[in-house]
């Protein structure tokens, strides 16, 4: 079923609200990252993105490590689990990096 405009929640309920449903709850998806990132939240919106990277790539035959497509998808969601190596993308100053790091260890 191809939509224009998304509803994932009426889809979820209409899927999940009897046994014969013509919708497979597994099989709802949306390139709307803002309406899954507000319906299933930040993990699913990460996978999404980079879902939907890989399909632009791929498209031109393009092969791009996975990892480096997460990397883009973290920062698009802006995880606050960044590693001190991606402390400058992310406007941290390394004195501060510095600093938490010796704090953790005390």
């Amino acid at each position: 079923m191809t939509t224009n405009g998304s509803n994932i929640r009426g889809l979820w309920e209409v899927a999940c609200g009897s046994e014969d449903s013509l919708i497979e709850e597994n099989d709802i998806y949306s390139n709307d990252i803002y309406a899954i990132l507000m319906t299933f939240g930040v993990e699913m919106a990460r996978a999404a993105i980079v879902r939907e990277m890989s399909r632009v790539f791929g498209v031109y035959n393009i092969d791009v490590d996975i990892r480096h497509l997460e990397l883009i998808a973290d920062y698009m969601v802006r995880v606050e689990m960044i590693g001190p190596n991606l402390a400058e993308i992310c406007g941290v100053r390394r004195s501060r990096v510095a600093t938490t790091r010796s704090t953790a260890r005390e």
